[in-house]
């Protein structure tokens, strides 16, 4: 019986360990998080855990867990804030009062202690905005992100390489500052993947004089700013458009925010040449 406990324990953190070695980038930190059971390690784990992403270890004992995660793609607080929205205060975020008081009741912990009195509220409308996705991006910075991808358009649809120059600087300098601890998660997951290349492409046309090349990165950076407005809840109407001619006709898509075709390929040569391909 001992060689059977002894095995399953081996097994158990085996996979524990390959868990966490799949995470890159692995920073790790012990928090303090209110719970009472088993029940409740049940739910702080699973909500804060992501595959390849995060692992959230609670310990009863303690109230503590130790966290895992790829620091390129999530955060301590996106974290903390998940574990606070199911129910679970902690040392960053309070949970909102109405799913602390839906928890079982085995799982209703003391909330005088101290952490529960730490950090702001994750309140209702932030559960509400996590589960449905809505999200004021104003607040967090990528509607300024979209909005100076969209004067390098008109700047290369109107065959203006200062104007464009300047709008990829100023792109460039927005990106520095999106709030990333506002971001939903969805939209903090796009952020992470899309955003070292995109500030990459925005230097690289801010530094260019010569139209052609800024049209030439312009294709790539339309790619980038593709996937993150897919994902993020701005208010702004964008259109997906494409021109079968561009890129050595190979093709090539940006985002507009007019339904009607204003190539930056081509500016005044072709400027209709075009469809819109998706209304995002």
């Amino acid at each position: 019986m001992k060689k059977i406990s002894f095995f399953l324990t081996l097994i158990l953190g085996l996979g524990l360990n390959t868990t966490i070695a799949q995470i890159k980038n692995e920073k790790t930190i012990t928090v303090a998080i209110n719970g009472n059971c088993g029940m409740c390690k049940k739910t702080i784990d699973s909500n804060g855990s992501e595959p390849k992403i995060s692992k959230v270890n609670w310990d009863i004992d303690s109230k503590k867990a130790e966290i895992t995660y790829d620091s390129t793609k999530t955060s301590e607080e996106t974290i903390l804030k998940k574990i606070a929205l199911a129910g679970y205060d902690n040392a960053k975020f309070r949970a909102p009062d109405d799913v602390y008081e839906n928890l079982h009741e085995c799982c209703k912990y003391d909330r005088e202690h101290q952490i529960a009195k730490k950090g702001p509220h994750a309140n209702s409308k932030d559960h509400k905005d996590m589960n449905h996705g809505k999200h004021e991006v104003q607040k967090n910075g990528l509607d300024a992100v979209l909005t100076n991808y969209l004067s390098i358009k008109d700047a290369l649809v109107a065959t203006d390489s200062k104007s464009a120059a300047d709008a990829a600087k100023k792109l460039a300098s927005e990106i520095k500052k999106v709030d990333m601890a506002g971001l939903g998660e969805t939209e903090h997951q796009t952020w992470m993947k899309v955003k070292t290349e995109l500030e990459k492409s925005a230097l690289q046309i801010s530094s260019e004089s010569n139209i052609e090349n800024q049209r030439s990165s312009f294709i790539g950076l339309s790619d980038l700013i593709y996937k993150l407005a897919k994902d993020s809840e701005t208010e702004i109407e964008l259109y997906y458009q494409f021109c079968p001619m561009a890129n050595n006709n190979k093709g090539a898509y940006w985002i507009s925010k007019e339904n009607s075709v204003k190539n930056p390929y081509y500016g005044s040569k072709m400027m209709t040449c075009g469809e819109v391909k998706e209304k995002i």
